[in-house]
């Protein structure tokens, strides 16, 4: 059951390291429509696609880890 718990965890620090990638969008990106003077600090494009690729490594191990241990929880033995 461990292993359900950390790996809810980890999605939860994907998804809130895609919310910090969204907050310091590097300038020229789509979606950027805040005035400068209004925008956080950005990131240069490198930092930033290294944030993008962590928070989907961060998902994608979690609910990994999510569902292997669903299934192990499933299929063990009641009194476990």
């Amino acid at each position: 059951m461990r292993q359900v718990f950390i790996g809810a965890v980890l999605v939860i620090a994907g998804i809130a390291a895609f919310i910090e990638a969204h907050e310091h969008r590097p300038e020229g990106s789509v979606g950027s429509f805040a005035p400068l003077s209004q925008r956080p600090s950005e990131l240069s494009h490198t930092p930033y696609d290294l944030l993008r690729i962590g928070a989907w490594a961060l998902v994608i191990v979690g609910a990994l880890l999510v569902v292997t241990g669903l299934i192990q929880y499933w299929g063990a033995p009641l009194g476990r």
